[in-house]
């Protein structure tokens, strides 16, 4: 591996990474990469397959070297670290255990394989062990061997084995994507509280915009090897930076129109709303599924194709001429095959 040029840390945040690229031959993982995050934080990294979370987080891991770019943690360079000089916990989606080894044995492992100078003695290490079982709500099970517990159980083991060894830093990735939705779930909320009482810093990737906006306290969106936004999930959702970000995190509609004297036109009929300040040229009108109503005349003709109960609304299905299918969320719904005008009470325009 050729050495990267040294370069000084810009940042004393707990992770700092500085203008990190990496590339897969002709692919392109990662574009000059820059976030910080902070002491204790929750972090979540959201993004499609393909867009350079999972390698970020390797990165970060020391499982993977930047082309280009620093990896800090409190203000030093790790970019040359091993992983195991890196003092990180890392959590898999596929739990990683040792199947002949007991629970207690895969927690302890961590421990165990230390230098002689650094291994804590068998007592210290027992006294360990025991306490993470607690910890992760699993006491008295050390004795039995993975395949004796549940997929959600099977975890917490692999969490506990992460913490074991202290780690200045715990690096999650997509670590609820081989359980059921019930269980996925009911981790989320035991994960978060974790966090809260260990007060580590941690980053955990995932592509599931809920599992991200429950759990973190900041969100950052990749894109294409890029960070489209950093920021609170209820930010994210209120003030979308992009059409990629809107459409991403929560459900939306989008439809191409044209941007033409301050006015929005579909298909060459001016709808009833209001360009602001975005430039004259095409456009992407995005709105939520709660947010479409039927108007008299001003809005998007559309034919209703189907109408199905969802909670105390209805999801309605309306087929829009040249763009497909967009999706509503009703109270009262019209009949299936009606023509009706579409019209979003609340609305963003995106340039393109």
């Amino acid at each position: 591996m050729a050495l990267r040029p040294w370069r000084e840390c810009q940042a004393l945040t707990a992770i700092s990474i500085q203008g990190v690229k990496r590339r897969f031959a002709t692919f392109p993982a990662l574009n000059g990469v820059d976030l910080d995050v902070e002491s204790g934080e929750f972090l979540a990294l959201l993004g499609p397959s393909g867009s350079g979370k999972t390698t970020l987080l390797r990165i970060i891991a020391g499982l993977d070297f930047a082309d280009e770019g620093v990896v800090c943690f409190d203000g030093e360079n790790v970019s040359e670290l091993s992983v195991g000089d890196r003092h990180v916990g890392f959590v898999f989606q596929h739990y990683a255990l040792f199947r002949h080894m007991t629970i207690a044995e895969n927690i302890a492992f961590g421990l165990k394989v230390r230098k002689r100078r650094d291994r804590p003695s068998k007592a210290a290490i027992a006294a360990r062990v025991e306490e993470l079982l607690n910890l992760v709500q699993l006491p008295g099970l050390g004795g039995r061997y993975p395949a004796q517990l549940s997929g959600g159980q099977r975890q917490r083991v692999a969490l506990a084995r992460a913490l074991a060894v202290e780690p200045r830093i715990l690096l999650l990735d997509e670590p609820f994507g081989a359980l059921d939705a019930k269980v996925r779930k009911e981790l989320r909320r035991w994960l978060r509280a974790l966090h809260d009482q260990v007060g580590l810093t941690s980053i955990f990737v995932t592509h599931d915009q809920e599992e991200a906006m429950e759990l973190a306290d900041r969100v950052v969106v990749m894109n294409k090897g890029r960070i489209e936004q950093i920021g609170q999930p209820d930010a994210l959702y209120a003030e979308p930076a992009s059409a990629f970000v809107y459409d991403f995190v929560g459900e939306s509609n989008r439809v191409d129109v044209e941007v033409k004297d301050g006015a929005v036109h579909y298909l060459g009929r001016a709808l009833a709303l209001d360009a602001g300040d975005v430039r004259p040229g095409t456009a992407t009108l995005a709105f939520r599924p709660h947010e479409g109503a039927v108007v008299e005349s001003g809005g998007i003709p559309v034919t209703v194709t189907s109408v199905r109960l969802r909670g105390g609304l209805k999801r309605v299905e309306v087929q829009v001429e040249g763009d497909g299918l967009l999706e509503l969320d009703m109270e009262h719904a019209p009949t299936v095959g009606s023509v009706i005008e579409l019209l979003p009470t609340a609305y963003r325009l995106f340039e393109r």
